[in-house]
């Protein structure tokens, strides 16, 4: 299943791994990417250079172990608040409100895009297609249960799933428009207005 090869891959292997990761996501929060180094999160995370290197041997690879640890985090706890939801028009609304509150609170991708976003740019634009495409495959699976279930109709999940990936794309790129994601009352209003309606094709 994607949800459970998303949630599994690369996780970390002893606690010596996730002192490093949880290190490096402090040091990043607090300092950027740019200005954190190996030494850093090294003296961070209570152990000696060579352990570090051992398991992460370049800074890009531990950035990257980090990144996807965040991934993770976020699609699992997205799918908490969606699995409390009693029906699919509930888990689409209930789903977005999660997603764009995520957003709104992650420490690092907006620490992130507010003072390196050439950091992380790159890789939501440019780069961008394996994140909408890994945003892509999440949401197909999920359509796909409730059509399974019987609780949607028979219809292609695929180009809906695109559709809701690149709106929480646009979102990240550009949170400032006519979309609530501020108010959850509001956000809830305009999720069974706008994006519940895709359901019923």
């Amino acid at each position: 299943m994607f949800l459970a090869e998303v949630l599994t891959a690369a996780e970390p292997e002893d606690e010596s791994t996730r002192r490093i990761l949880d290190a490096a996501l402090d040091a990043y929060e607090e300092f950027g990417l740019r200005r954190t180094t190996m030494d850093d999160v090294a003296r961070k995370a209570g152990i000696g250079r060579a352990t570090l290197y051992r398991r992460f041997p370049q800074k890009d690879d531990l950035v990257a172990a980090v990144g996807l640890r965040e991934v993770r985090r976020f699609i699992a706890a997205a799918d908490v608040e969606i699995s409390k939801a009693a029906n699919a028009e509930e888990r689409m609304v209930e789903g977005f409100v999660a997603v764009v509150r995520g957003l709104r609170e992650h420490r690092l991708l907006n620490r992130l895009l507010s003072s390196e976003p050439e950091a992380v740019l790159p890789g939501l634009t440019l780069h961008g297609g394996a994140v909408i495409a890994l945003a892509r495959g999440y949401l197909k699976q999920k359509i796909e249960e409730d059509q399974r279930a019987g609780h949607l109709g028979d219809f292609d999940a695929e180009p809906l799933a695109e559709m809701l990936a690149r709106l929480i794309h646009s979102m990240v790129l550009t949170p400032e428009g006519r979309i609530p994601t501020e108010n959850e009352r509001e956000m809830r209003a305009f999720a069974k207005t706008y994006l519940v309606a895709w359901l019923k094709v």
